[in-house]
């Protein structure tokens, strides 16, 4: 979610359908080690990649990876689309990103320990310590409420730090929240959807599609309901214990 804050799209030329057709590849900018979204080198690779690929498929084209780390990076490869990107066309115009149709509801909840049955909303956080990412949307609006707000860089660690007693709760992504508890069976969390009633903290999620044409974007939009209809998107994020959640617009 913080790289997706960092990347900005280069201006270049177009790549159209017709041209992605003729190469035969359609490219994708993801993070070479952020589970459960991508890894360069894990098995299973993450929900983007898979995603991803049945994307390429559907197309008729191969997949092809462009691993990137920093925000720089994004900002410089060479690739087509870029994966749970926030579907809100006002916040990506700066970015030059045409949006697909949503395929995925998320937005930002509270992870806590098990014991904490009380918390359902961030209001009942006032005043108590609150893992947050580090510049991110969530610690601003949760600071300004009277949240204890704790930096970190990743969602990962803000969950360790939950588990550690480092902090009360984290403001994480249902994804990094549902996959933890995937595979760390023996020290799971309670993950509060606090997002449903937050609209700032929630969206659906897009493909970005940096330097795409209408009719690439609408074979991706084509791409994306059959996937949905056929059950495809949700058996992939369940494969990393993540539940399907129906994006509210199509």
């Amino acid at each position: 979610m913080l790289l997706l804050v960092l990347f900005s799209a280069s201006v270049a030329t177009a790549r159209p359908l017709h041209v992605i057709q003729e190469r035969g590849v359609l490219s994708l900018c993801a993070h070479a080690n952020a589970l459960p979204f991508a890894s360069k080198n894990a098995d299973p690779p993450g929900f983007q990649i898979e995603i991803a690929r049945a994307l390429a498929r559907e197309l008729g084209v191969a997949l092809e990876v462009e691993w990137v780390t920093t925000g720089y990076q994004f900002r410089s490869v060479d690739c087509d689309i870029v994966l749970d990107t926030i579907g809100v066309a006002e916040a990506q115009a700066e970015r030059r990103l045409l949006l697909s149709r949503p395929y995925q509801r998320s937005g930002v909840g509270l992870a806590l320990p098990p014991r904490r049955a009380d918390v359902t909303t961030f209001d009942n956080l006032v005043g108590h310590r609150v893992a947050v990412q580090v510049g991110s949307l969530a610690a601003m609006l949760l600071g300004r409420r009277g949240v204890r707000t704790v930096p970190f860089g990743f969602e990962e660690e803000m969950l360790d730090a939950v588990i550690g007693g480092r902090v009360e709760a984290a403001a994480v992504s249902p994804a990094s929240a549902e996959y933890w508890n995937a595979i760390h069976r023996e020290t799971p969390l309670r993950f509060v959807n606090a997002y449903e009633s937050e609209p700032e903290l929630s969206w659906d999620l897009t493909v970005g599609l940096r330097r795409a044409d209408g009719a690439l974007r609408d074979a991706i939009d084509r791409a994306i309901e059959r996937l949905g209809t056929e059950g495809t998107i949700g058996a992939i994020y369940a494969r990393y214990g993540i539940g399907y959640r129906p994006p509210r617009s199509r």
